[in-house]
């Protein structure tokens, strides 16, 4: 009779140890170390897309674009009318209208040329008129993993990692493989572009400078819900589950 006890505990312990194998097993299984090769940006493998070089192209005027327009002249009276609202909307005929002139077609421009343009059509009217035209809606947009919210450009040429860098950092649980990038053209049609973040081609690329109005997109990693931040989460996991082991085969002796 006692022999069949230690036969059954032996049993019992070794079913035991087959559920803490497979326990263990399954951990691994699901959990995946976030490494420094996955995170890393400004990286040269070849395994990773490579993107062409190409000039930034500078921002062109929308449609809801709203420009800021200062005039500056000797000429009193006409610096009360025409700074007297300041900001202007762009309409769906691509146009805008200052006081006492005609509808003046933006769309498509650069400031810089829509900065030529309304000063050219003002010196009709003001003799010695200098135009300022600035962009009012001068923001990006960033969610996902990262800080959510409209951000500011302060200035043309803010890159990808400066950009990330405003919005607060990309998390160590976003996918960094498929960053989405969703801009309008001067036709007010949504482009939506996927790009990896990691590459150091990506340095001079169309997905390297941010333009106004631009939408960025920072989806979560596949598995984030297993996902292992580090080492230590792979060690905790291990520690765990031996420990487990343990504390069922001490039980399973005393018996």
């Amino acid at each position: 009779m006692e022999e069949m006890i230690k036969q059954g505990n032996r049993a019992v312990r070794l079913l035991n140890l087959r559920f803490m194998l497979c326990l263990f097993v399954g951990l691994l299984a699901f959990s995946s170390c976030t490494t420094n090769r996955y995170t890393r940006l400004l990286q040269d493998r070849k395994s990773l897309p490579q993107y062409t070089q190409q000039e930034m192209q500078r921002y062109r005027i929308q449609v809801d674009d709203e420009l800021k327009i200062k005039v500056l002249s000797l000429n009193k009276e006409a610096l009360e009318v025409f700074n007297s609202t300041g900001i202007y909307r762009v309409y769906a005929d691509g146009t805008i209208d200052l006081p006492f002139m005609d509808s003046i077609k933006v769309v498509g421009l650069t400031l810089e040329e829509a900065n030529v343009v309304l000063q050219k059509e003002l010196k009709k009217f003001i003799i010695d008129a200098e135009v300022i035209v600035a962009l009012s809606n001068n923001y990006f947009y960033v969610f996902g993993e990262g800080s959510n919210g409209a951000i500011k450009l302060y200035k043309e040429k803010i890159t990808i990692y400066q950009a990330l860098a405003m919005s607060g950092g990309v998390k160590k649980i976003a996918n960094r493989k498929n960053i989405y990038l969703m801009r309008k053209d001067e036709k007010g049609i949504t482009q939506t572009m996927t790009f990896d973040i990691r590459p150091k081609s990506i340095i001079g690329s169309e997905y390297y400078y941010i333009q106004p109005n631009d939408i960025i997109y920072i989806p979560p990693a596949k598995g984030r819900f297993f996902r292992m931040d580090s080492l230590f989460g792979i060690i905790g996991v291990v520690t765990t589950s031996v420990s487990l082991f343990f504390l069922i085969y001490g039980l399973s002796n005393d018996k």
